[in-house]
């Protein structure tokens, strides 16, 4: 009986112990009321451990001796570009103030001969004309340039007259902007014209000269704001009748309209049409004007 009973005492005696060993793994929830966690669960948790780098492998001398190679090589390229850059800034710097000191020069021998440089007087009354002068260029019916400056000179009283129209131009119910295609012309110039098409009404005999060669015409059309021409009867320099100043068949119609809209300012401004160039327009008095042979 007595083994029986010291059986059961050693049986009760683990079952306690089981039990107290459950109790301290059990986790509590937020009720506080046991987790439903296995016991083997809570045994075999392990955390989770943060990922480690490998220390840095370290370099050989030669290896250290090619990356500092490497690296002056990407500091010297960087300093030749900044040398590269800040020469030709320079350059174009001097170079602009070269074009600068030629171009007063220039202007101080045409204003002998009262003749003032357009664009410059445009940029004193804070107005913007366009320049497209293509006797500098090949774009004209000779195929050549014929001067060697794109600059635009006019006689005081005719240069004045043009910044006027170039203000009426702005206060049009649609307004534009004046591009200007010719300016004084040179006689050797004019020779040039005429050798290549004597044509009398439209190209002056040199002999008796132009207007332009006085300095009181210029030739010019209209543009929008970013200098491109507006529709107009014909090209620069057009020797068909659509040319005409008052040609109307086969003529588009915004052609017309900004035709006479040109003609509008041009007139208001003091300036006169001929008849067979609708870009050519002359100012008052030219012939008090004498011809002159002033080069570019």
């Amino acid at each position: 009986m007595k083994k029986y009973i010291l059986l059961l005492f050693s049986f009760i005696v683990l079952y306690v112990c089981a039990m107290g060993l459950v109790q301290e793994y059990t986790p509590i929830n937020s009720m506080g009321k046991p987790a439903k966690v296995m016991f083997a669960e809570a045994h075999t948790y392990k955390p989770t451990r943060a990922a480690v780098a490998p220390a840095p492998k370290a370099l050989t001398e030669e290896e250290q001796e090619a990356l500092r190679k490497e690296r002056e090589k990407a500091r010297m390229g960087m300093e030749l570009e900044k040398a590269r850059k800040f020469q030709e800034e320079e350059s174009l710097r001097l170079k602009e103030e070269q074009q600068k000191k030629e171009q007063e020069v220039a202007d101080a021998k045409f204003k002998q001969k009262n003749l003032v440089n357009v664009e410059t007087l445009a940029e004193n009354s804070q107005l913007r004309i366009f320049l497209d002068i293509r006797y500098a260029t090949e774009n004209n019916f000779t195929g050549k340039p014929l001067y060697k400056s794109d600059k635009c000179y006019l006689q005081e009283d005719t240069a004045a007259a043009l910044m006027n129209a170039a203000k009426y131009a702005l206060e049009e119910d649609t307004p534009f902007y004046l591009c200007l295609y010719d300016c004084y012309r040179p006689r050797s110039a004019q020779q040039a014209l005429w050798d290549i098409y004597p044509v009398p009404g439209q190209v002056a005999n040199p002999k008796t000269g132009s207007n332009h060669n006085r300095g009181t015409a210029v030739d010019l059309g209209p543009c929008n704001e970013e200098g491109y021409p507006l529709p107009t009867p014909t090209d620069f320099d057009d020797f068909t009748p659509k040319a005409y100043a008052y040609a109307q068949e086969g003529i588009p119609e915004d052609a017309i309209n900004n035709r006479k809209a040109l003609q509008k300012v041009m007139r208001k401004a003091g300036f006169t049409t001929i008849r067979k160039e609708w870009w050519h327009f002359n100012y008052k008095d030219a012939k008090k004007y004498p011809l002159t042979d002033l080069e570019f």
